[in-house]
């Protein structure tokens, strides 16, 4: 068993960053787009909002990295060009303000990425395309979440920090339990009100076991001041966002039964 994880470790440290981080990507949007397409979103309103969140997020996480390490960035010379040619060599995005924009250097802060990507999927679903949260919610963060784990994962194999393999398993498999735990349910219950309340309250469970594992995470270890705040809109969003789900969920269905029985007025 040691043999393959340490085959897969070096597989694994050769590829590219970028390869990695938009696999991850594409694995977070399929499950976006699963956990909508039970509602019947509308597949290309799926699509863009996920990747307009992802974008701006990867942008944001790349941000929270330079102001992080900003000493390793302030060494380098300003230059207008994005390329650097010494005789037959071509060095490209080496200097600033290039070098900001050079992301598949793997230098992406994951927990900024997280939290952005939480608050700009929120922001589209509920501003813009002003879709109902208990549909949103459960899509939303478990996408995120998938994301968070795997990358933990990723660290962890690239850095030698097997504890962080661990971690991100353990995420991973409290996220499937919700899965297995939907089949379950959808098979056994037949009655649909009572399957919304039950899979509602076990999926907010789940939120909230994930929600304080990945705190507790990441507040035993050591992080600057803007990831403590990071940490901390998270700790808002999952409570709130939680609460507003529940409220969604409880909401009267209004239906309209029969056709009013007030004829229209005729003029002769």
């Amino acid at each position: 068993m040691k043999e393959w994880f340490y085959i897969l470790k070096e597989y694994v440290q050769d590829i590219h960053p970028l390869v990695v981080y938009s696999t991850l990507f594409l694995i977070g949007m399929f499950v976006f787009w699963r956990g909508c397409a039970e509602s019947r979103k509308n597949r290309s309103s799926i699509f863009d909002v996920f990747l307009v969140s992802g974008f701006l997020s990867a942008i944001f996480g790349r941000v929270v990295y330079v102001i992080l390490e900003w000493s390793s960035f302030s060494s380098y010379i300003w230059y207008w060009l994005p390329y650097e040619k010494y005789g037959d060599k071509v060095f490209l995005f080496r200097l600033l303000p290039w070098r900001f924009f050079s992301v598949w250097d793997g230098g992406l802060v994951i927990l900024a990425l997280f939290v952005s990507l939480l608050l700009f999927l929120t922001f589209f679903v509920l501003v813009v395309k002003k879709w109902r949260w208990k549909h949103m919610f459960f899509p939303i963060y478990f996408s995120s979440t998938a994301m968070v784990g795997m990358s933990f994962i990723y660290i962890g194999l690239v850095s030698n920090f097997n504890e962080w393999i661990y971690k991100g398993l353990v995420l991973i498999f409290v996220l499937a339990i919700f899965f297995f735990l939907f089949k379950f349910i959808f098979k056994i219950v037949k009655d649909p009100l009572y399957e919304k309340y039950i899979l509602g309250y076990i999926g907010v469970l789940i939120v909230f076991i994930s929600s304080v594992y990945l705190v507790y995470l990441y507040l035993s270890s050591d992080l600057s001041l803007l990831e403590d705040v990071l940490v901390g809109i998270f700790m808002i969003w999952s409570l709130v966002m939680s609460f507003f789900f529940i409220l969604d969920l409880r909401r009267a269905k209004v239906s309209i039964r029969s056709v009013s029985t007030v004829r229209s007025v005729q003029v002769k």
